[in-house]
């Protein structure tokens, strides 16, 4: 920051000797000491508030490309939605308008003997995820009895 050789920290030093004397010299270079000190902390603590804000300002650009990027891939889903609607509605009109309304609902996959059906499937699913379940809350009240004991 400040370019002094050691000959002018030297003289200023006999300078200081000079005017402020033995006694209060130690005094004042304890004071400026400190307050180099409390400057330099104080210039430490600008530094890293400007590099905060620098990245502060960097993430709320990064925010709104992402926000920019969410909502324009919420347009394109909206949009490919909408064409999907349009188009069935279109395929609706041209079926048979014949067709009595209760079977025009109601289409089911074909189903092969032997194979699960849909609530069959769902019906092993959470009877797996209760045995887990009850499996993990065995296996905690296993290990807490362990501590209890660990602990007597």
């Amino acid at each position: 920051m400040f370019d002094f050789s050691f000959g002018e920290l030297a003289i200023v030093a006999v300078v200081a000797l000079v005017v402020l004397g033995p006694e209060r010299l130690p005094k004042v270079a304890r004071t400026a000491g400190h307050l180099m000190g409390r400057a330099r902390a104080y210039a430490n603590q600008v530094k890293s508030d400007i590099d905060r804000e620098v990245q502060m300002d960097e993430l709320r650009k990064l925010q709104q490309q992402a926000q920019e990027a969410a909502r324009s891939f919420e347009t394109a889903v909206n949009d490919a939605g909408r064409a999907v609607e349009s188009e069935a509605s279109k395929i609706e009109q041209s079926a048979d308008p014949l067709r009595p309304a209760e079977t025009a609902n109601k289409i089911e996959p074909p189903y092969t003997p032997g194979e699960p059906k849909a609530n069959d499937e769902v019906a092993a699913l959470e009877s797996s995820i209760a045995e887990q379940a009850h499996a993990q809350q065995s296996t905690n009240e296993l290990s807490a009895n362990r501590t209890a004991q660990d602990i007597r």
